[in-house]
């Protein structure tokens, strides 16, 4: 029989077809939590939660002073393409993941992610070679999709790939968030630089195909040791 989607999903999908079909447009005002808890008989983390994977998707944001609302989807002359998957899985298949910690994700943690359920979590650094670290990287993994630790310290691929032959699920898309920061005295002193000194903090949520996050990496890039570079072409009209 066809499994139910939770609740929270149920309310994502209604509200990005109202979105897509034009009842609510850029600009306009989403209810708010408590709003969409008394209209939709729900709790308010169901609300969130729902909210959190509009946003991830890039649908809506969140403006000072106006709430919730829906995101500009305009047409540019440039039209940048979400990403090259094979490139993310070839950047694993280059580098080394050297685990550090290894231990089940807290509430806090998964709260400030917005991940639901049971996750591992991974914490360690991404080196090409001997090369100094590229990255400090945390990886989350679904628990019962997870690998054992010594499995995936000899990896010659990504863990999404083990977890497609291993267990059947595969990666339908994956939302990568990308923002300049500042490390903070734990985070420089792994890495061996000053406190403050600038790094990129990169974010990747890998869903299934039923949307769910199988997988979910955080990686902060010092400046200097890692670089994206992306294409983009140029659209007619």
């Amino acid at each position: 029989m066809p499994q139910t989607k939770p609740r929270y999903r149920q309310l994502a999908d209604q509200f990005r077809n109202e979105i897509t079909t034009g009842k609510y447009k850029p600009g306009d005002a989403l209810p708010t939590e408590m709003e969409i808890c008394e209209t939709q008989k729900v709790s308010r983390h169901t609300a969130r939660d729902a909210l959190r994977i509009l946003t991830d998707d890039g649908l809506i944001e969140r403006r000072r002073g106006a709430g919730t609302v829906v995101a500009a989807r305009g047409a540019p002359a440039f039209a940048q393409p979400i990403g090259d998957f094979d490139s993310i899985l070839q950047y694993a298949r280059d580098s080394h993941f050297e685990i550090t910690t290894a231990q089940d994700a807290n509430q806090e943690t998964l709260d400030r992610l917005g991940l639901t359920g049971d996750y591992v979590q991974l914490i360690g650094f991404r080196r090409v070679a001997d090369e100094a670290p590229q990255a400090i990287t945390a990886v989350y993994i679904r628990a019962d999709l997870a690998p054992p630790t010594d499995t995936i310290s000899a990896l010659p691929g990504s863990i999404s790939e083990w977890i497609e032959e291993k267990h059947g699920v595969g990666v339908e898309r994956v939302v990568q968030r990308m923002e300049a920061v500042a490390l903070n005295k734990s985070q420089a002193d792994r890495l061996n630089l000053s406190t403050g000194f600038p790094a990129l903090r990169t974010v990747r949520r890998y869903r299934d195909a039923s949307g769910e996050i199988m997988l979910l990496s955080e990686s902060l890039h010092p400046a200097g040791r890692f670089a994206y570079e992306m294409r983009l072409d140029r659209t007619n009209g």
